[in-house]
């Protein structure tokens, strides 16, 4: 019966709902089903879509039916700069589960805002910035001492100071998301044309440390107002990803640290340039890094050869190697919930509940979870 049933729509909101998600349209009929002849023609208007190709568009497109009858095409933010390093044909292009993160992460820092104005705990203006003529190393060492990280290189469980380095970034006034960004390559990205600058990071298949470097550096693309969607090559050609890299670096592994540690000495008494695994190791459980920002380090100081470090960043950086999480284990939707939103934000929609200032089902839709997850939640919050 459906099939008879047709829905008045304006064809250009059906074209901005497949080009939001960069799909051309060979790639739309075979995900809907709907001839490529017959796509044409409900795109150009010449024919109306039936409920049942309404309900494929709204599948695909993962757009409500209620978007898609909108009078005219919403006005959508654009992604952030590509700036990844892959090969340059796939370069703008992206799969459609990093563009849902990006706009997902949009619409939590909508949430995010929302919450800390019903608590009447606005986000503080984010008012520090750089250019790319400043030295990135001078500029993480003002940003250290004015974050007063030192304090958070006592916590040795590196999960912790993950989640000690994001409370510190937000209390600038970015919103920080942990977020399923499994195509593209994709480690992190940063927006800076939202309602607040938002930091996304890459939550499964990464290790603390390898998140934490990305958390910096993707911070450096807020304060040089430039968002980006990266891979955060140790490699970078662009000097926009090279300064990123260098300020990331510099605020977790500050050079003067680095060449005062009694390992790094020794090496150097030594003219040892090829460094063991363990020692590398050792000195990242210290900084809260991965043997390869250490052997990054060393290498722009020159305490390894350029042959090694390439070397050890071809046999770390393969899928299995450091920087790599384990393989996931099932889906535990109420942890996936605290670490994609954060402890600040999970605490405060808590909060909210507790002073009566939201409901139950406003409580389940802050935190992305059903109502049956919201017990586990709070208790892996307490733990």
């Amino acid at each position: 019966m459906n099939d008879n049933i047709h829905i008045n729509v304006n064809h250009e909101v059906l074209v901005w709902a497949r080009e939001s998600l960069v799909l051309n349209r060979a790639q739309t009929s075979e995900s809907t089903g709907i001839s490529p002849k017959r796509l044409v023609q409900l795109e150009t208007g010449e024919k109306q879509p039936t409920l049942e190709e309404l309900k494929a568009f709204s599948k695909t497109y993962k757009r409500t039916i209620a978007t898609l009858l909108l009078n005219k095409p919403p006005k959508e933010k654009p992604l952030p700069q590509d700036r990844r390093t892959i090969d340059s044909k796939e370069l703008g292009h992206f799969h459609e589960k990093t563009i849902m993160a990006v706009r997902k992460a949009r619409a939590l820092a909508q949430s995010f805002v929302e919450l800390r104005e019903e608590m009447g705990m606005p986000f503080p203006k984010f008012n520090l910035s750089a250019t790319l003529q400043d030295n990135p190393r001078e500029i993480a060492q003002k940003i250290r001492r004015h974050l007063q990280l030192d304090e958070i290189r006592e916590v040795e469980d590196v999960k912790i100071a993950l989640e000690a380095y994001i409370e510190i970034i937000e209390s600038l006034g970015i919103a920080v998301f942990q977020l399923s960004l499994t195509q593209d390559n994709v480690r992190g990205f940063a927006i800076v044309d939202d309602i607040v600058p938002i930091i996304g990071i890459k939550r499964g298949g990464e290790q603390a440390h390898s998140k934490t470097f990305t958390l910096f550096h993707e911070l450096g693309h807020i304060l040089l107002n430039e968002g980006a969607i990266t891979d955060l090559s140790l490699n970078p050609t662009s000097e926009l990803e090279k300064w990123c890299n260098a300020f990331s670096a510099e605020v977790l592994v500050p050079t003067s640290e680095l060449l005062n540690m009694a390992i790094v000495i020794d090496y150097q008494r030594r003219e040892e340039r090829e460094w063991k695994l363990k020692d590398l190791v050792e000195l990242g459980k210290y900084f809260h890094v991965g043997p390869l920002a250490i052997l990054r380090s060393l290498f722009e100081q020159k305490l390894t050869t350029k042959k090694f470090y390439q070397e050890k960043h071809a046999q770390w950086n393969k899928s299995k190697g450091f920087g790599k999480a384990k393989d996931p284990k099932g889906r535990e939707l109420h942890k996936e919930a605290l670490t994609e939103k954060g402890r600040t934000y999970v605490s405060l929609a808590f909060k909210a509940y507790d002073q009566n200032r939201i409901n139950l089902k406003d409580l389940s839709d802050f935190l992305g979870v059903k109502l049956s997850y919201i017990p586990k939640t709070r208790q892996l919050l307490n733990a």
